[in-house]
């Protein structure tokens, strides 16, 4: 059976599928910003803060990641942008991990247990590097054109 769409209708039709393709690579893209910014919170917590404060990060980072991937792995759309931040071995990935383990390595070895200023704002500027490719992943996702 044929549907007869006025052409209003039919805009409106695909302007509906329009949204409904852009919105999971939208939710991606706000994700990457999300993880992006609570690394830059995470790292000093952990290595700062006092232990009740390190226990909230701790079940925070583990229920954002599993927020993370499971949007990830139940996306139905595949978007370009979304596919070239999330490739194992892609750029985005591999500096991300290699960033922070440089951040766990130097708060489990190289700070001291009664950090000063200094090696406070190293710590908080390590966090921040290590956000960077995430928040850049964030930036190409949600200006990509769709």
């Amino acid at each position: 059976m044929k549907e007869e769409l006025t052409p209003e209708e039919a805009l409106r039709r695909i302007g509906e599928v329009g949204r409904r393709t852009r919105r999971p690579a939208r939710v991606v893209g706000l994700l990457y910003a999300v993880v992006g910014l609570a690394t830059i919170v995470y790292w000093p917590v952990m290595f700062l803060g006092p232990a009740w404060s390190r226990l909230v990060a701790g079940v925070a980072w583990v229920v954002l990641t599993i927020l993370f991937v499971g949007y990830l792995g139940g996306m139905r759309t595949q978007d370009p942008e979304v596919t070239w931040a999330n490739k194992a071995k892609g750029p985005v990935t591999v500096s991300y991990v290699v960033l922070v383990l440089v951040v766990f390595v130097f708060g489990m070895f190289l700070l001291p247990d009664e950090p000063g200023t200094g090696w406070s704002a190293a710590l908080i500027a390590m966090a921040v590097c290590a956000s960077v490719p995430l928040l850049y992943a964030a930036w190409r996702v949600l200006r990509a054109e769709r």
